[in-house]
């Protein structure tokens, strides 16, 4: 099954590559999209970060438990996970940018600001079910997903945050597999 699918995905992007169109043929404004925009998310790109004009503030943000969502229901399911994030830290009106994979960057004018608004993202992507396609063409239900961010003043900041929070959600989650009794 699961060479099945990466087969699957490997001939989508043998097509995508034979229709993509040359550098040469893209007039300014494909250009100018293909270098500042993630074909995944449609959102402004790493690129377009480092360009866009600097902030006090920066958050890195990634996904928790993409390869066990991947490995379960296929990469499609990871990238409905991947393209939901983006519509959630957008809809709580964060200066959004698509790095890589299941990664984000956002740019803000304090910690107060993407603390709170990461926080409000972070609620409405674990409320809110989505569906992903699973085995035998059929869907299935997610009932909500989560993130970890960290903030910082510069990329290197942001980075030792994101994986400060990282330790402590797998610290967390262990500490309540081994000791269901806390409370």
């Amino acid at each position: 099954m699961l060479a099945a699918r990466k087969r699957g995905t490997m001939v989508e992007r043998r097509v995508d590559f034979e229709r993509r169109k040359r550098v040469s043929e893209m007039s300014p404004e494909e250009l100018r999209r293909a270098l500042l925009i993630s074909e995944k998310t449609g959102l402004p790109n790493r690129r377009a970060f480092e360009e866009a004009p600097p902030s006090p503030y920066m958050a890195m943000v990634d996904v928790n438990g993409l390869k066990a969502l991947n490995d379960k229901f296929g990469y499609a399911a990871g990238d409905i996970l991947i393209n939901r994030l983006a519509e959630v830290l957008v809809s709580v009106q964060l200066d959004t940018y698509h790095d890589k994979g299941d990664e984000f960057l956002c740019k803000g004018q304090s910690f107060r600001e993407l603390n709170s608004k990461l926080a409000q993202a972070q609620q409405l992507l674990e409320d809110e079910p989505f569906v992903v396609p699973s085995v035998h063409d059929r869907m299935t239900t997610i009932n909500g997903a989560s993130f970890c961010f960290g903030i910082g003043t510069n990329m290197m900041e942001a980075e030792r945050s994101l994986k400060n929070q990282k330790e402590l959600r797998k610290v967390s989650s262990h500490e309540i597999k081994t000791n269901p009794h806390i409370d």
